[in-house]
């Protein structure tokens, strides 16, 4: 029964991470890789686009989350295209997910406009019996490793001016069941996204931007990010951020040329946790295959 008590707590961990997890780990900078959780912001800015992200969790504790995603997008003058995989994880837990991504751009005004998107893919998860410390190893539940592989589906309304966007999502449409050996397993949960952003110019060289996401499991309590960033002649970027009973963050971004931005955030936990770990660091890099000259959708560089 102990061992047992062990892997439920590691799958307890994984299905409440910072009350998220599930299908979609968690990032700091989200605004900057949208489309991961709302397939409506895919091809917004109007750029060909390759995005790498790394985030490593609760720093110094053994076994605790690491997550990458590479993201690709090809907009066109109406469309988008993109994929995405995603590799996150946590103690003999691990999963990998991949998306391919389309997105359709309406007008709704000179300056508005309404992205609808729609990702499809596959999601793997995995226990790795091995890498427990197991003292009955004659118990059949850890007999062999646990394994799962689901097709997934999500959409996503993403609407956008130059200094504001809106969007909502439900990125794991399905409700599959998991793992019939292990009840806790038993199905996805489903997770549903609203997000926004705001751009004040304060003047010439410095805009204010305020966005928030707020994300709701089903069975769980709410929880949300908010965060604010300040632009410096739009080639720095320094920000705050508040992840509902949970983290504070600190942001910063580089733009290192016209087409190439990278950018890193620092999470403290709020949770008694934090005693134990030197925190949680994430970075990302963002390369632009289209100058701005060229991008085929009205954009704002600032958010997108």
């Amino acid at each position: 029964m102990k061992n047992i008590f062990v892997i439920l707590i590691f799958i307890s961990l994984w299905q409440t991470r910072e009350i998220t997890a599930q299908d979609f780990p968690l990032h700091t900078q989200y605004m900057y890789n949208k489309a991961t959780i709302n397939p409506g912001a895919l091809g917004v800015s109007g750029k060909i686009s390759i995005l790498l992200m790394h985030r490593s969790q609760w720093v110094n504790v053994e076994g605790a989350p690491n997550s990458s995603d590479l993201a690709f997008q090809y907009p066109f003058e109406k469309t988008a295209f993109g994929a995405g995989v995603n590799y996150d994880q946590l103690g003999p837990v691990s999963q990998i997910t991949g998306n391919f991504q389309f997105s359709y751009n309406l007008e709704l005004s000179f300056t508005t406009y309404l992205s609808l998107g729609i990702n499809a893919g596959v999601y793997s998860r995995t226990v790795d019996m091995s890498k427990l410390k197991i003292q009955d190893p004659t118990e059949s539940i850890f007999s062999k490793n646990l394994k799962s592989t689901d097709f997934n589906l999500g959409v996503g309304a993403f609407a956008y001016s130059e200094i504001w966007y809106f969007g909502v999502s439900i990125p794991n449409l399905n409700l599959q069941r998991q793992f019939n050996t292990l009840p806790v397993f038993d199905k996805h949960l489903l997770q549903s996204y609203v997000m926004g952003g705001y751009n004040f110019e304060i003047n010439r060289d410095m805009t204010l931007q305020p966005s928030f996401m707020v994300r709701y499991i089903q069975n769980l309590p709410l929880s949300a990010d908010l965060s604010i960033n300040m632009q410096w002649n739009e080639s720095l970027t320094t920000g705050l951020a508040y992840r509902l009973n949970a983290a504070y963050s600190l942001l910063v971004g580089f733009n290192v040329s016209r087409q190439f931005h990278v950018g890193y955030a620092f999470d403290w936990d709020q949770n008694p946790i934090y005693k134990a770990n030197y925190g949680s660091h994430e970075i990302f890099m963002r390369y632009n295959l289209t100058r701005d000259e060229n991008s085929l959708r009205y954009q704002s560089p600032r958010f997108f």
